[in-house]
This record gives C-alpha cells, structure tokens and sequence, in this order.
C-alpha cells in the first residue's frame, strides 16, 4: 500500500513538472474546501516541500456545516503548520445560478487573497474526473474547442496538480493516510447539473459504452487543449495586427478579416476578452450572441449596434467593429464661453478655447477655426449636437449636421454629445472638426478674429 501511495505522489510530482506549473522559489495557494480532493491535494504539495498557503471562503450555504467545514480546515492549516486564510461571503440565494455565484466568489477571494499574500500559484483541487463532468457539461451547452479544452492543468496563475488522478485514488490515498475529510451533502442533490453529470450521466454513459470514459475524455480535452492554444497564439498575433485602442474601447479593421469562418468567430470572441480585460465576463455570452456580432460584418450595417449579456456593446462604425462598455444614455448640455475665455465640458473631456486676435495674429491651427469676431457678441453658446442642426461650412455642401457626421465619418455612438458652437442668432458658428461656417468666416474686412479651439482636457 505505501508503494501505492508513493507512486500517486510521483505522478503528481511528474504532473507538475511536465506542465511547468511551479517554478523554482514560487509559492502556492490552495483552496482547501475540506472536500477529499483539496485535502489530498493540500497534504500532497506539503509533503513535496513546496511554500504553501491555505484559502478556505465559507459560503455560509449549510449553516453550522459550513461552518465545521471552516473549523475542520483551520485544524488542518495548524496540524501542518500552513498560513491559513479565511474568509465568509452572503451569496444571493434569490438569482439565478446559485453555483456559477459561488465559483465566482471563490475566484475573487482566491485572486485577492494570493495578491495579499503573495503567492504566485493558486492551486485547486479538480480531479481527472472533474474534468470529464466539465467537458460533457460544456458539450451539451454547444461549447466549441476553447470550452471543451476548459479546466486545463495550467491557466494563468491556476494549477490543477490532480488534474491527471482519478477521485477513487483519492480516497484510497486520505483512507491509507487515516486522513478525515469533510463530506458536502449538497454534493449528492440531483437538483444541480454537476451532481446529476458525476451520479447518473456519467456512470451510465461509463458502463453502457466506454468504461474508461472520464479518461478517453480527459485525453480528448488534452488534444483539443493543444490545438486551442496554437489557435490562441494565431488569433492574437492577428489582433496585434489589426487591432487598436481608442479610450477604453477596442477596434478592429473589418477589411483585414479573413475568409475562414472559424477563424473569424475566434477573432470576435478574443476582440471581446480584449476589450473587457476584467472588467467583464464572457460566460453568458453564447453562440447566438456571436452570431449577432459576426452580422454587423455584412454590408449596409454601419451605426448598427449589438448589446451583449453583462454591460457589452459592439457597434459597427464604417469598417471597423467597436468593442466596449455599454454605458449610460448621453446627457444634454449646454455651457457659456466668454470671448476671450475658455470653457471645460466634463460630459465629453474636452476644453475649447478662444482667444482674439488681430489680423497680423492668425495663424492655421488644425485643432481649430478662425471667426470674425465683428459677428459675434460677448460670448457664443456651447451646447451638443441636437437632431434638426443644419450647418453651412466653408467647402462643404450645406446640409443637416446628421449628414455631415455621416460623410465625416464620425461615430454614431459620439454624434449626440459633438459640441457645436452657436451664435446669439442661435445661428451655427462652428462645429468641432469641421470648417467653420460661411456666415462668420473671416474676411479681408476683419478687424477682430477670434481663434476657437477644442482640444482634449487635462487629466
């Protein structure tokens, strides 16, 4: 039996190793529920030597079990002499997906608590056969490669040192080892998805077809792994290429895309990863939703917006794709600018100045418009664009300013809050990027010129 229990060792050890989970001099955390898994995994990373943590979030799901679950890890953390790293969280029972609300809290807590300590590996205790229940669960939701390749051995800062162990050699080990540990009862309830997988799906689909099921799987998953991440490394070089920042949204050029459609729905889907960073999740987003995204590639869909499960908005803006936050409805406004003077509009971070000058004064300026200052009064009205404007620019057909902000090119997410300046006649003086009208251009006659300005405001 102690031969038994020094080969799992070793094949956790060789585990670690062969996916370079653990670098020389780093430490790890690890999430230690009590379950047989994380107390395997904690007493065999102890006994390979490594620097270690304990993290254990009580969801306060069970009441006093839970809280024995808490004592039972404490007791645990000391017997073996580990930092140990607690913490409690009230999960809204009331929404939806009570799991998908529970991993999340882990994560968090585990990513904090691994910055504050810092530790530069998490460790969690997925066994080989949580990985088969994962990758049928994802089948059956119609997961493409990057969901079937899920829960690999390494991602990120997270290991899964027992990725490639069975759970009945777990127990095997913790029964030879006299080790104790904690039983979940919400574990055996049939009403979740995971317990039916793990209890009745995957024992059935075990002995009626392939009795080495979770391992074909696991293989199955490591083959589509590999082919992932070589996809991964394509998609990014191609967004690396083709892909820009504009604030905090992300651009990509719709010309440069390519014919392959998978390819393409891999570019969408990484755009938006890109875009979100950590401020949003993907996981509500679903192939209906990416086709949505993919249609605004097809001709005549420029200004067409798609709103996204989580706050995410992709708008078509001439050829390129925007991906962002989707944020509040535009305000209003309206403000005074003293001539000479300047005026600062928080609602659109930008500043415009004016400044009067004398003939012998002017000079281009590309950020800005010349107006005869003899036209004008004290001060001109800086306000946003309103739906109606008509606007006579020097060069440019007059036309409604709508029409204006067509043939330049500017966004259609930007058009409400453009400022547009007004004259006490409430007639157009100018609107910012656009020449200046033909009612207040100066002339040969002009004694007073006012420069206007708009540029970015300061930080």
């Amino acid at each position: 039996m102690m031969d038994k229990f020094k080969t799992l060792k070793r094949r956790i050890a060789d585990a670690i190793e062969r996916h370079r989970m653990v670098d020389d001099g780093e430490s790890i955390l690890v999430g230690v529920s009590g379950g047989a898994d994380s107390v395997c995994l904690i007493r065999i990373l102890h006994e390979l030597g490594y620097p270690l943590g304990i993290a254990h979030l009580n969801h306060g799901l069970r009441g006093k079990d839970s809280n024995a679950d808490e004592e039972f890890v404490g007791n645990l953390a000391e017997h073996l002499g580990i930092p140990f790293f607690r913490a409690g969280v009230d999960l809204d029972t009331e929404r939806g997906n009570l799991e998908a609300e529970a991993r999340e809290a882990r994560r968090l807590f585990l990513e904090r608590t691994a910055d504050r300590g810092g530790f530069s590996r998490i460790a969690l205790g997925h066994s080989r056969d949580d990985r088969a229940e994962t990758f049928l669960l994802h089948l059956m939701r119609g997961a493409g490669p990057e969901g079937l390749s899920s829960m690999r051995p390494v991602a990120g800062r997270v290991i899964r040192p027992l990725i490639e162990i069975p759970r009945s050699e777990i127990v095997t080990y913790l029964e030879g080892q006299h080790q104790p540990w904690r039983h979940d009862e919400s574990n055996d309830d049939l009403g979740f998805a995971r317990n039916r997988m793990r209890h009745v799906v995957l024992p059935t689909l075990a002995a009626e077809f392939n009795r080495r099921l979770p391992k074909t799987l696991n293989r199955t998953a490591d083959l589509l792994e590999a082919e992932n991440q070589w996809i991964e490394r394509v998609t990014d070089d191609w967004l690396a290429d083709h892909g820009s920042w504009e604030g905090t949204e992300f651009l990509i050029d719709i010309g440069h895309l390519p014919d392959e459609l998978g390819f393409v729905r891999r570019i969408l889907r990484a755009a938006l990863e890109t875009a979100g960073g950590d401020v949003w999740t993907l996981e509500d987003v679903g192939f209906r939703h990416m086709e949505s995204v993919r249609s605004l590639i097809e001709v005549g869909k420029s200004g067409r917006v798609i709103e996204l499960p989580g706050g995410i908005r992709v708008e078509r803006n001439f050829e390129k794709l925007v991906f962002g936050q989707a944020g509040s409805e535009p305000v209003d406004y309206e403000y005074e600018l003293p001539i000479p003077g300047r005026v600062v509009i928080p609602e659109i971070g930008m500043t415009i100045d004016a400044r009067i000058l004398t003939p012998d004064d002017v000079q281009p300026n590309q950020n800005g418009a010349l107006v005869d200052g003899e036209s004008l009064g004290p001060c001109v009205k800086i306000r946003n664009w309103r739906n109606g404007d008509f606007y006579n620019p020097v060069g440019l057909p007059a036309s409604k300013l709508k029409r204006l902000f067509q043939k330049g090119r500017i966004p259609r997410r930007q058009r409400h809050q453009w400022p547009v300046l007004v004259a006490p006649s409430s007639s157009i003086v100018w609107v910012a990027s656009f020449p200046v009208s033909r009612d207040f251009v100066p002339t040969g006659r002009s004694h007073r010129i006012i420069a206007l300005e708009a540029v970015p405001a300061p930080g």
